[in-house]
């Protein structure tokens, strides 16, 4: 199981995977919300920079954790949301741009 209250992003490899699939550039790959998990595997709403997001499985062996907050670099890294509804999923996504904008 997945650890709440931390960060996760998807491996680089994966996220260039991700990238390709979309035919687009993508600006980062976080994972914004688990909404689903299997002890190999999780059914993610990914972060991709810009108001972008995508719905996929991502193995856990793709997965980097991170303690939430200001990174090393200084980027925020903010807390995965654990939501089995993928509508409020779509709409804490939506929230969470609003900020931005």
């Amino acid at each position: 199981m997945l650890e709440k209250g931390k960060s996760y992003e998807v491996k680089e490899w994966f996220a260039n995977k991700i990238a390709q699939e979309m035919g687009r550039n993508i600006e980062s790959c976080d994972v914004f919300a688990v909404i689903k998990e299997t002890e190999k595997a999780v059914y993610a709403l990914l972060n991709l920079g810009c108001d972008r997001r995508k719905t996929t499985w991502v193995p856990k062996s793709c997965l980097i954790q991170h303690e939430v907050g200001e990174d090393e670099k200084g980027f925020m890294k903010h807390e995965t949301i654990f939501e089995e509804d993928y509508e409020k999923c779509v709409e804490f996504f939506k929230e969470h741009w609003r900020d931005f904008k």
